[in-house]
């Protein structure tokens, strides 16, 4: 079975929590429903273009959260190339084009993601200086683009820059901090650095804990990563208490349906597929493979990876024709499929 970590639900960045917004307070607290609903009666309610393109900035933020790719990225697209373009050279344009980073990035585009970071972190430098905690969250940005293009080592250093400007200006048990922390734990684990890895993922999830409300998304998220380092340093059981503890958190928040529940799903299937427990890894490849069909489409990288997972089951386990077919159709979409 080919093992391949997934980075789709590393951190993507939200709004710096200092001077915050209404809808971006509650994006942090992961009110999505009620923060989209307030970002929809802006954009009803707008008295002129700037109020407009505002509460689309914003709902297309909540619209990332929700795992609503498509329409968030036809809203941005409007406020960066369309009929609704924003004045560029201003913060505004910067929050659209980091919030263009999150949708590419997360559809597995991220070469395509690279200009908008870069052009996001220059003009925030240039607006608000060298020391901000929007330039932070560029800094943190532009290090997840280059994680997934493998050039971890300038990665790395992003990463220590933005952790200090946070920890200086939020705090050092501030959420911005922890994100940043949760960041570089994922960045150990992609070079198979696993202790250290573990150890910034538990840094990351003792403040998230502190500070947020239990079973938030952003917790969830960290534990589904420390529960994939767990898988890689095979701590089987440790692994299948954290990703269960995530699935809970999930279908409590109403988010059985998501990137992050797919992907702990398929986490889980191979798990239980490492252990030999095959009716197990084969339940929860499946269940994986429904819920990424459905929020991500068949032909996503990340359905593959599941598609890919259920045919080695098969393969090793007495069904060699069903698993060469699964197989080989797992690598013609993740071949075929942006990365």
């Amino acid at each position: 079975m080919k093992r391949i970590t997934l980075l789709l639900i590393t951190a993507l960045q939200l709004p710096a929590i200092a001077g915050a917004s209404a809808i971006d307070a509650m994006i942090i607290n992961g009110e999505y429903s009620q923060a989209y609903q307030t970002a929809h009666q802006a954009l009803a309610t707008a008295s002129d273009n700037t109020a407009r393109q505002q509460a689309k900035r914003d709902l297309a933020r909540v619209l990332i959260q929700q795992d609503k790719l498509q329409r968030a990225e036809s809203l941005l697209h409007e406020l960066l190339h369309g009929d609704d373009v924003v004045v560029p050279d201003t913060l505004l344009y910067a929050d659209i084009q980091d919030a263009q980073v999150s949708v590419l990035r997360r559809t597995l585009r991220s070469k395509e993601a690279l200009p908008y970071a870069e052009q996001a972190l220059a003009l925030r430098r240039k607006l608000l200086g060298e020391e901000h905690l929007l330039v932070a969250e560029s800094l943190n940005n532009l290090a997840l683009l280059l994680v997934d293009m493998k050039k971890t080592d300038t990665a790395k250093v992003l990463y220590q820059q933005a952790l200090t400007m946070r920890q200086k200006i939020a705090g050092s048990e501030s959420y911005e901090a922890a994100e940043t922390l949760h960041n570089l734990g994922t960045l150990y684990a992609r070079a198979k650095q696993y202790d250290d890895a573990e150890q910034q993922l538990l840094s990351a999830l003792r403040i998230k804990q502190k500070i947020l409300r239990p079973n938030h998304p952003r917790i969830l998220n960290t534990l589904s990563r420390l529960g994939s380092v767990y898988t890689d340093k095979k701590h089987y059981p440790e692994a299948i208490t954290t990703l269960n503890a995530v699935m809970d958190g999930m279908q409590e928040n109403g988010m059985a349906e998501s990137v992050i529940a797919g992907i702990t799903q398929r986490e889980l299937a191979d798990v239980y597929h490492y252990q030999r427990q095959i009716e197990a890894a084969e339940r929860y490849y499946k269940a994986s493979l429904g819920t990424l069909g459905k929020v991500l489409g068949t032909q996503h990288y990340a359905y593959g990876v599941a598609l890919n997972g259920l045919g080695w089951l098969y393969y090793k386990n007495g069904r060699a024709e069903d698993g060469k077919k699964m197989i080989a159709e797992s690598e013609s979409i993740m071949d075929k499929a942006p990365r």
